[in-house]
């Protein structure tokens, strides 16, 4: 009689496979997991946006009227900036915000 091997599901599959199947049995992780994506999104947004105009987080910090380690928490993803400092920020590099309501799905 041979041994059956119980099989691990999270051996041998991706990263992305993990997490699919996590996000389809618990909604509540689903839902913190676009979030954190859409935190990350911003903050790389907001990076992209300095650096491509030459500024050092000192730089865009100066123009705000914050300090520079509020720009590197924001970049880093681990703040969210309020509405009124982000459309600060955004007004800073040249921009205009938009906010707009999408259908989740």
């Amino acid at each position: 009689m041979a041994i059956k091997k119980k099989t691990n599901p999270h051996v041998g599959g991706s990263l992305s496979e993990l997490i699919e199947r996590r996000k389809a049995r618990s909604p509540d992780f689903a839902r913190l997991y676009d979030e954190e994506l859409d935190k990350l999104a911003l903050a790389r947004r907001l990076r992209e946006l300095r650096e491509s105009q030459n500024l050092s987080q000192a730089e865009l910090a100066a123009r705000v009227g914050t300090q520079q380690p509020a720009i590197a928490r924001i970049e880093s993803g681990k703040v969210v900036p309020r509405l009124d400092l982000l459309h600060k920020i955004v007004a800073a590099l040249g921009m205009r915000l938009e906010l707009r309501f999408a259908k989740q799905g």
